[in-house]
């Protein structure tokens, strides 16, 4: 009998740590998924229907991106490629006048061919984009390649006019978003929200100590 309730103790035992490690496991596991999920902006209809030349850097396409969070982190690009060659994409910063600003990070691929896609195999490729901060409000994505010839890379184009697509000017003064296309290249932006950075405390502010009377002050108001 004394075997008997030692051999059950023994199982509860093993029951209760597999349960509770098992739960902890869940547990981690959870945590790992919430913290791998990441939110995909797309402003494409998922139909490739063309493969536009892509500009050189001065006249470089830029998509505005505006995820609604109050704080996100750029993780990766997502695109489509309809030829091989070499490709350029770049991140900005959105300024205060609503321009593209400081250049965040910049990738610059050669893809072969058996990186390209006919379009209809639903063959994308993933781009991890690097360290880049954690920001708030609009971000910008500029896709250009380094030589505008015949064997630079393409990118499949959807016919749907986004509003949010658009050319460089080359003209220093007007660098912003001159002309809206009336395409949306196959480009889509993967992000993960995030807390915002802790404020820094201010430090505290410093008191002016008042002047102790003199000692030949207090003698003459004797």
């Amino acid at each position: 009998m004394r075997a008997l309730v030692s051999t059950l103790s023994t199982s509860m035992l093993l029951w209760a740590v597999m349960t509770s490690g098992g739960c902890a496991a869940s547990s981690r596991m959870a945590d790992r998924s919430q913290l791998q999920s990441e939110l995909e902006l797309a402003f494409d209809d998922g139909q490739p229907a063309e493969r536009p030349l892509l500009p050189n850097a001065d006249g470089e396409w830029l998509v505005r991106f505006e995820p609604t969070l109050p704080a996100y982190k750029p993780q990766r690009l997502r695109l489509l490629v309809a030829q091989p060659g070499k490709l350029r994409l770049t991140l900005y910063r959105h300024d205060d006048s609503g321009r593209p600003g400081a250049k965040l990070t910049q990738l610059e691929r050669t893809y072969e061919v058996n990186h390209t896609s006919s379009g209809l195999d639903g063959k994308w490729i993933l781009e991890p984009v690097g360290e880049v901060p954690i920001l708030t409000g609009p971000l910008w994505l500029g896709i250009s390649v380094p030589t505008s010839d015949p064997s630079a890379a393409r990118l499949w184009a959807s016919r749907r006019e986004s509003g949010q697509v658009f050319q460089r000017d080359s003209e220093p003064a007007t660098a912003l978003q001159s002309t809206k296309l009336p395409m949306t290249p196959m480009v889509r932006l993967l992000i993960s929200a995030e807390s915002l950075p802790p404020t820094p405390a201010s430090p505290p502010a410093k008191v002016n100590p008042q002047p102790e009377p003199s000692a030949k002050k207090d003698k003459d108001a004797k």
